[in-house]
């Protein structure tokens, strides 16, 4: 697929059909992505791919934490700094009121796909080491973009979510995750419910205005 194309793509899918994901091609993903660079090549990555049983036990037990209204727990939260500069407040700040809008209203319809995990059917969870500099973070980030990228070139649909990692020790648990290793981020892939109005193509929120990020200095 000619690059641009992948690259417009690159839209999160809010529901995913019941299709399985090849594990094959999943593994041939995440194995061209180890090409991301990396801090001095160090690498600090591990991803874990969740299916089956596995990830149903896990949705399940996560669903019920959200029901009885248990906080989110992230590991990142104690390794990085929450208190967000202006800039990007306002720019969360503004998203947040448009939802409704985006949504037409049904902002309830995103909410239970997210506390279903967008009915992934399989979800690649990222880790770093729990000893790691803040480096390690933005090379998480280049390997995570990367799978995204190598995914949708290969005819998958992603949805990276914030939400995913939420419970780490329960990702931990059905992931077989070591308690040496962070739960970073994750990413649902698979195949998108069309007929799925949460997954409207029309919900795209807008950019900062160019002007306000890019500085050309001669």
């Amino acid at each position: 697929m000619d690059f641009k194309e992948v690259y417009n793509k690159e839209r999160v899918t809010r529901k995913f059909t019941n299709r399985k994901v090849n594990e094959k091609l999943l593994e041939k993903i995440i194995k061209e992505a180890q090409l991301s660079p990396s801090l001095l090549n160090s690498q600090p990555w591990r991803a874990y791919v969740v299916t089956g049983d596995a990830l149903t036990k896990l949705r399940a037990e996560s669903k019920t934490k959200i029901e009885a209204g248990d906080k989110p727990d992230e590991d990142f939260a104690s390794m990085l700094s929450l208190d967000w500069d202006t800039f990007p407040s306002q720019n969360m700040a503004t998203m947040g009121a448009s939802q409704a809008y985006f949504f037409r209203n049904k902002l309830n319809l995103f909410v239970d796909s997210n506390n279903d995990m967008f009915n992934a059917p399989a979800i690649i969870f990222l880790t770093i080491p729990m000893k790691s500099p803040a480096w390690s973070v933005f090379d998480l980030g280049i390997f995570a973009q990367s799978i995204m990228l190598l995914a949708i070139n290969n005819g998958l649909s992603i949805m990276p979510a914030h939400s995913l990692v939420s419970f780490p020790d329960l990702v931990r648990k059905h992931a077989q995750i070591p308690e040496t290793e962070m739960v970073g981020m994750a990413i649902g892939v698979g195949y998108p419910d069309r007929a799925a109005e949460v997954n409207d193509p029309k919900f795209f929120p807008d950019r900062v205005p160019f002007e306000k990020i890019y500085k050309l200095i001669k």
